[in-house]
């Protein structure tokens, strides 16, 4: 049987549609956890363009109390207890984890490849979730990445005990790498948004995550790389809206960057880096994959006089101006000492509760023994 030039056509131009279908599955998921992530509006296209990524609420039924926050019932996770946790210990013993897990399992499909979950974890609640959640995306086959908002050191003993109970537990299971930023540093940091106006508070933390995710694959990337490496830290350093007319050249955009880490960090001792920049399309050429990675080497010899592995990619958006995003996150870097002062602050604290035997004095010996060495 042979087929007529006008069988052949339509043929062709079948299989052209079929090529240009693409799935309406959101093949990542962005989850926030806990009170404080409810401020969090992320609104951005990266977050609201119909079928690409979906946004998952997980919260106490406590949370809600003093919230005016609309949430979608279908994208959400209640968590009630019958104590309200102020310790990660509290929400742990009183969790009911096998209604959690199918909870989870309910919001959270084959299709989503990429998971990127959101927490302060100085909350009772959320600290006590974080590392639960994680390790569920894990036995899931999950690449997922936690971006977690870490007490200062001005905040109280409480919170910063339970920031350090819960990435413990995260490094213990080795479920996802966590990207660690400063509270205090994220609420003071000043930039401006790709407009021109000025970015501050909870608004960073959007601006931030929709970085991130302009880089499709970025989570997954992230996910393999700290696993290749065994990098279970991250932390960052930002630029944002930054006018290449007005800094006059890509490097003293890099510098911009040091002027307020979103944490204490010796950069000295990182294992790699991973850049962003979003930038115009009409900087394509000038700011190729190749010419970032020759100016951020040139950089890190300079002026840190570090010479760090790192992997550089652009981001091109079609938009007029000349403003430019920096991302860096720096991994693998020596968290001894900021979980030493941590533990020094809490000592005293977690032994008292200890002796009431309010949690397992085997886990927080494997906690410290991970995270003090």
């Amino acid at each position: 049987m042979s087929l007529s030039e006008s069988d052949l056509k339509l043929l062709v131009a079948l299989k052209k549609h079929i090529n240009a279908i693409t799935p309406d599955l959101p093949d990542r998921a962005v989850i926030t956890v806990g009170q404080y992530t409810l401020d969090s509006l992320l609104d951005s296209p990266s977050l609201q363009e119909e079928g690409i990524t979906d946004l998952i609420r997980v919260h106490h039924k406590k949370d809600l109390e003093h919230k005016t926050v609309e949430i979608d019932p279908e994208y959400s996770i209640e968590v009630d207890t019958l104590y309200e946790p102020h310790y990660w210990f509290d929400l742990q013993e009183n969790l009911d984890s096998d209604s959690f897990e199918e909870h989870v399992n309910k919001r959270i499909y084959d299709y989503h490849d990429e998971i990127l979950t959101l927490v302060n974890v100085s909350e009772g609640s959320s600290s006590g979730l974080f590392p639960i959640l994680h390790k569920i995306l894990a036995e899931k086959g999950k690449n997922a990445l936690g971006v977690a908002v870490f007490p200062s050191m001005g905040h109280s003993s409480d919170a910063l005990f339970n920031a350090f109970a819960s990435v413990g537990m995260m490094n213990l299971n080795n479920s996802a790498p966590v990207l660690l930023l400063d509270q205090g540093k994220l609420e003071d940091f000043s930039g401006v948004h790709r407009e021109g106006e000025p970015l501050r508070d909870m608004e960073v933390i959007d601006y931030m995550v929709e970085l991130l995710l302009d880089k499709r694959g970025f989570v997954r990337d992230i996910y393999k790389i700290s696993k290749n490496f065994n990098i279970k830290t991250f932390s960052a350093l930002m630029a944002t809206g930054c006018s290449l007319g007005i800094y006059e050249n890509f490097r003293n955009i890099l510098e911009i960057t040091l002027e307020q880490p979103l944490m204490d960090f010796d950069i000295s001792t990182a294992t790699m880096i991973y850049v962003l920049v979003k930038a115009p399309i009409y900087y394509r050429d000038e700011l190729t994959k190749g010419d970032i990675e020759f100016e951020v080497s040139q950089w890190l010899m300079d002026s840190l006089g570090v010479d760090i592995p790192q992997i550089c990619e652009p981001i091109f958006v079609d938009e007029f101006g000349d403003r430019i995003d920096i991302m860096i996150l720096v991994g693998g870097f020596d968290t001894k000492k900021i979980y030493g002062d941590i533990y020094r602050r809490i000592e005293r604290f977690s032994n008292m509760n200890l002796e009431q035997g309010l949690y397992d004095k085997e886990l927080w010996e494997k906690i410290k023994k991970e995270l003090l060495g």
